[in-house]
């Protein structure tokens, strides 16, 4: 099992610098990670969340750092915490996840860009925890890129995307030992889209 305490005070130890929150910090893909992978590596369920926690700082609202900052000083923010994660990643030598990652983060940039649903960021991010848990057990680069490829494909032919739909298409490709987790998570993100009256842009939860 991760050690959720030693994953929160990663998170709280790289806020420190832009105003650390009191408030306790609720962990998501880092879990999701660990449930599909089942190892207990608590370091990369750590650089999980701070990649995340970068991401929260850029497009949403952060878990651990004070509300209310600049948007620049967000915008820094997140990117030193998606640095620090991405180099406990990159230390032990996984070039493919580091990939995966940045694909993940350049289709998110690009959804906001268009003002998509965060539903739409959350398949993407339950889709990455499949594919890092894929790639631990062997699974291809190839493999693990589908979705992203897909998308990428269709918005070069000038197609509409529907991202929730290709990555629930796409998770059967990744062979992993406990889909029903992943299926459950994207089942998640669809009945976000549901609940929502229009799709959000901008900052938010």
């Amino acid at each position: 099992m991760v050690d959720a305490q030693a994953v929160s005070a990663s998170l709280g130890a790289a806020a420190e610098a832009f105003g650390a929150s009191a408030a306790p910090v609720s962990l998501r893909w880092g879990v999701l990670f660990e449930e599909l992978d089942g190892r207990g590596d608590t370091e990369y369920a750590s650089a999980v969340e701070l990649i995340y926690e970068g991401y929260l700082l850029h497009y949403r609202e952060s878990r651990a750092c004070l509300p209310g900052a600049e948007r620049e000083h967000s915008l820094l923010a997140g990117d030193f915490f998606y640095a620090r994660g991405l180099r406990l990643i990159a230390a032990r030598g996984d070039a493919a996840a580091v990939g995966l990652l940045a694909r993940l983060m350049a289709s998110c940039s690009y959804l906001r860009s268009v003002g998509a649903s965060f539903a739409d960021d959350d398949a993407l991010w339950a889709t990455a925890m499949g594919g890092l848990a894929a790639l631990r057990a062997g699974a291809s680069a190839d493999t693990v890129e589908y979705v992203f490829d897909e998308l990428d494909a269709a918005l070069v032919r000038g197609d509409a995307v529907d991202v929730r739909a290709t990555a629930r298409a796409g998770a059967p490709r990744l062979g992993l030992r406990h889909p029903a987790r992943l299926v459950a998570a994207l089942d998640a993100a669809d009945a976000a889209a549901a609940g929502a009256a229009v799709p959000r842009s901008g900052l938010g939860r």
